[in-house]
């Protein structure tokens, strides 16, 4: 595993400092706790100024909101059998209140940092609370997850998506010696089950392209050879016509499936303005797509203009799980389900290059009990051959769950989040191709049809010139105004700005090279020259451009436009180095030159933050695995324990929408 940079070093230094200013009763500890607080400005200082970049001013947060803690700490009460301190730990980056509260399982926690009950000293970026606990059996449960930690091996860690080593992580680790000695002990990094068991989990419930599975005879279609199984679950013309779908008792017939096709499609054709930005057609659609397929359809006795869903040139690539995308307060609290299409040549002889993504949103309640159930139906995967008969039909009885009409109750009937599109194959054939990217949504007023929307979280094209104007200007004053929530991967971006300017864009494209030497990459920036066209903070700027469809799928990422590469019938799809932590294809680089540590090492974009700072690890698929097999092996949901209230305390939602 490779070593993680100097500012998770220096934030290590300051979480150690920060873990010794909590509240204790004994003296003794009370005089190491002062010798820390007199130090700690000093170490606070150094990382204030890397993660500031320019300006050392950490702004109050204003909406009051604590972000995910960056550690969790425990200790014991002397004398106190039947309680325990818990205590988050933020940097002033992250939540600079005086107070928040956590509704665990139907119980209420109110964490303090004013210097007042429990919490010992106010403003010290510790925020403390006493809850109800058995000492013993918190003591076996957590001695058991060390041993167990010892036994399987350390786990990766990870910070805002980057891979870093447990070793050079921000939190500190549990010791059962110095709990018992009443001093506080982290339990952050507390855990169940082996890199054993997260591997089988990365192998069959994360991110699936296995042939058997995405090309299971059973359940897709071979639109070239004719084989398979037309009406299968997981074929294009079944999910299409689940969203076509207005009834449960009647599908929709082939003409009316045809015009709903057709209908998404046109979309590509004619010029569209959304939020006012003008969206030029993309006119080699009709010649690629639309024209090869009608014909097709008309040799096969189809009426002439309809299409034969038969020969939908699309082929399954892949089948994603993204319960880490759960986030209670967006209304998808049990993330999404995808599939992952690619289209194929008239021909029948390659892939091209569109790929199409549907998201579907998980319809579960709210509730612990409803959610742990979802993701153990995917965990469960793990204890099947990948692809065999129990596999693919356990699989499907997932995606049944929310790619079938009637699975959400209400006008729509089915939970489509969106349906993105990212290709180059119709772009004009004269002037410079550029790859774009498109999102739609599903609408069923005045009738039900896909329609184009605004790209979610990426501004207008036009506000990435990186030169000095009023635009980037603009641009770059927002995201320095929202620094706070970027850094922590907690911000939305609105479709205007005030003044009803127009912010995100109709479309996004990539106006540069995907992959190479920084900074030459595409990505988000502002200028590198001081003053108001310049993003003060090298975290925010990274977050905020690889969050963008544009800088995820390129430079931010050594992402050569696909994560899910587009290939023909018999062949696997071969994964971006973010997702699988090995570099993908079109010249991706890995900057450690090394492919076979499990880490993709991508040098900073826009070439900041120096020799020691600028270079960051991704294996994303790890990252899924390792919270789907934390959140399944947490406590029970009837539990009020310490360690539901740690997941809790730690659980950072995804902004990003891939």
């Amino acid at each position: 595993m490779k070593t993680f940079t100097k500012k998770m070093l220096l934030a290590g230094i300051f979480i150690t400092a920060f873990a010794f200013i909590s509240w204790n009763l004994s003296v003794q500890l009370q005089t190491q706790n002062n010798y820390f607080s007199d130090n700690f400005s000093q170490d606070y200082s150094a990382y204030n100024a890397f993660m500031s970049d320019v300006d050392n001013e950490f702004e109050k947060d204003p909406t009051d909101k604590a972000h995910a803690a960056e550690d969790v700490l425990v200790q014991k009460i002397p004398g106190d059998k039947t309680h325990l301190l818990v205590m988050a730990v933020y940097t002033f980056e992250q939540y600079s209140g005086k107070s928040f509260s956590v509704d665990v399982n139907g119980s209420h926690f109110v964490f303090r940092d004013d210097g007042q009950e429990f919490d010992k000293v106010a403003g010290d970026g510790v925020f403390t609370t006493r809850i109800s606990a058995d000492l013993d059996e918190f003591r076996n449960v957590a001695n058991g997850m060390e041993e167990e930690m010892k036994t399987g091996g350390k786990q990766p860690e990870f910070y805002d998506r980057m891979l870093i080593t447990p070793q050079n992580c921000l939190r500190g680790s549990y010791d059962a010696q110095l709990f018992e000695n009443n001093q506080p002990v982290s339990i952050a990094g507390l855990t169940n089950g082996s890199n054993d068991l997260i591997d089988s989990v990365r192998n069959n419930c994360i991110f699936i392209t296995d042939l058997k599975v995405v090309e299971d005879p059973t359940r897709t279609w071979n639109p070239c050879s004719q084989t398979g199984n037309v009406d299968g679950p997981w074929t294009f013309k079944t999910l299409m016509k689940n969203l076509a779908k207005t009834s449960a008792t009647k599908d929709p017939s082939n003409a009316e499936l045809s015009d709903f096709v057709l209908n998404w499609l046109k979309n590509f054709q004619i010029t569209r303005v959304i939020n006012q930005d003008s969206v030029s057609p993309r006119p080699m659609i009709t010649q690629k797509l639309i024209n090869p397929w009608l014909a097709k359809s008309k040799d096969a006795g189809a009426p002439t203009g309809q299409l034969d869903m038969r020969f939908a040139p699309f082929k399954l690539t892949a089948i994603v799980n993204r319960f880490d995308i759960r986030e209670r307060a967006s209304g998808i609290p049990a993330g999404e389900g995808r599939f992952t299409f690619c289209l194929i040549d008239s021909s029948c002889t390659k892939a091209l290059q569109m790929t199409i993504v549907m998201e579907f949103a998980v319809n579960k309640p709210d509730i612990c009990d409803s959610l742990q159930d979802w993701a153990k139906q995917w965990y469960h995967l793990k204890d099947f051959t990948l692809g065999n008969t129990q596999y693919n039909a356990a699989l499907q009885a997932i995606t049944d769950q929310y790619a079938k009409w009637g699975t959400v109750n209400n006008s729509k009937h089915i939970g489509l989040d969106a349906v993105r599109t990212n290709e180059i194959e119709f772009a004009p054939e004269t002037g410079t191709k550029r790859y774009e990217f498109r999102e739609f949504g599903l609408t069923v007023t005045p009738s039900r049809k896909i329609f184009q929307r605004t790209v979610a979280q990426i501004p207008l094209d036009k506000y990435n010139a990186q030169v000095d104007n009023a635009d980037v200007r603009l641009m770059v004053s927002w995201v320095n105004a929202n620094r706070s929530g970027i850094i922590n991967d907690d911000y939305h971006m609105p479709d205007t700005l005030p003044g009803n300017i127009p912010f995100l864009g109709g479309h996004s494209q990539i106006l540069g090279n995907p992959v190479g030497q920084p900074p030459a990459v595409y990505h988000w920036d502002g200028v590198e020259t001081a003053g108001p066209a310049k993003i003060k903070n090298t975290t925010a700027r990274q977050i905020f451009s690889r969050n963008t469809c544009t800088g995820c799928h390129a430079g931010e990422l050594q992402t050569f436009f696909t994560h899910v590469d587009p290939v023909f019938f018999g062949k696997e799809a071969t994964l971006s180095g973010f997702l699988t932590g090995t570099a993908g294809r079109g010249g991706a680089i890995d900057f450690d030159n090394n492919p076979d540590n499990d880490s993709m090492m991508v040098k900073d974009a826009a070439n900041r933050g120096g020799a020691s700072n600028s270079l960051r690890m991704f294996n994303d698929i790890l990252r899924r695995a390792k919270d789907l097999k934390d959140f399944v092996l947490s406590p029970p949901c009837d539990s009020l324990g310490v360690f539901a209230l740690r997941n809790e305390l730690m659980f950072k939602p995804i902004s990003a929408v891939h």
